[in-house]
């Protein structure tokens, strides 16, 4: 994998993670969020297990710590999601989702103690005035339980892409995101029995459709393929990067909502004017933070004043 596959297959599992709002909007409340954990994180394990059995003959303690770190991060951001995100909108859910990149850049300015880059703050400052379009700038829902809950989930994600950039770049990306998947089955599953425990709940497996509906997506598409595409990825796109292309997921989002409704027969987001402005307003963002593009800018615009220069020179 090169640096431009690395950014398909980022844009790739991008799509995966926009549509998955829908699916974690379908599961019945009366389902615990742990159990769905379990469930989901045990048949993504089962995925990697099968897909990459071979590399745990290369396994060693730094490895097992690793994935071990990168597994409780995982976990805060799973349950902060799935708490979130209860009867919250698909969209809504995306726009807030989509500004981790900007706890991102704040990060990884305290671990490395350097200011960020002038393009990463102006990129970051564009990207939130997009989102600020798709919300009509209307931040209340920020401020609901479900919106602190997605906060929480923007830091505990945007922790996970930089924790997870360090490692992908010295470690085995097939162990890593077996193991996490592995060290979140068990925390789930801890977690589920203590819940049971407390309420005295049985353990029963739910025989709702949408339920299995959304275990089956979330399983192969987040827990299993999303996982090991990422880390891999990132071993060539840096942690800031990554996150802003994972931005634009609200995108997505909004423009696949209304063919998933039509799917499932629920009511899908709605389409407007402002919404496509937005949409425009975050790409052109994520293309103002690109090293590549920025530094072409730069460059076309000093050969110009270069150029300008020399035509005033003559014209004297």
């Amino acid at each position: 994998m090169n640096r431009r596959e690395a950014i398909v297959s980022l844009i790739m599992i991008t799509y995966f993670a926009a549509i998955q709002y829908v699916f974690l909007e379908n599961i019945p409340s009366n389902v615990s969020k742990f159990e769905f954990m379990t469930i989901t994180n045990l048949i993504g394990f089962v995925i990697t297990f099968i897909l990459f059995f071979n590399e745990l003959f290369r396994l060693d303690k730094k490895q097992i710590l690793k994935s071990l770190i990168l597994s409780i991060f995982l976990f805060h951001f799973n349950v902060f999601l799935l708490m979130g995100t209860k009867g919250v909108s698909a969209t809504t859910s995306a726009s807030v989702l989509s500004a981790y990149f900007a706890f991102v850049i704040v990060i990884q300015s305290f671990i490395t103690r350097k200011l960020p880059k002038l393009n990463h703050v102006i990129g970051v400052i564009v990207v939130l005035l997009g989102l600020g379009l798709f919300m009509s700038f209307q931040f209340s829902d920020l401020f609901s339980t479900s919106g602190i809950w997605l906060l929480l989930t923007d830091i505990s994600f945007a922790a996970y892409i930089v924790v997870a950039g360090k490692y992908a770049t010295d470690t085995n990306p097939a162990i890593l995101a077996m193991g996490q998947l592995f060290f979140n089955f068990i925390l789930s599953l801890a977690f589920y029995i203590g819940e049971s425990l407390i309420n005295h709940s049985s353990f029963e497996v739910p025989k709702e459709p949408m339920f299995w509906g959304s275990v089956i997506f979330i399983s192969i598409f987040i827990r299993g393929f999303y996982g090991i595409v990422q880390i891999y990825a990132q071993r060539y796109i840096n942690a800031f990067y990554t996150s802003l292309i994972f931005s634009t997921e609200i995108v997505i989002t909004v423009f696949m909502s209304p063919l998933i409704a039509m799917a499932f027969g629920t009511k899908g987001e709605e389409i407007t004017l402002i919404k496509l402005l937005g949409s425009l307003v975050i790409v052109a963002g994520v293309l103002i933070s690109d090293e590549a593009i920025y530094g072409r800018v730069k460059q076309l615009y000093s050969s110009k004043k270069s150029t300008e220069g020399e035509e005033e020179k003559d014209g004297n």
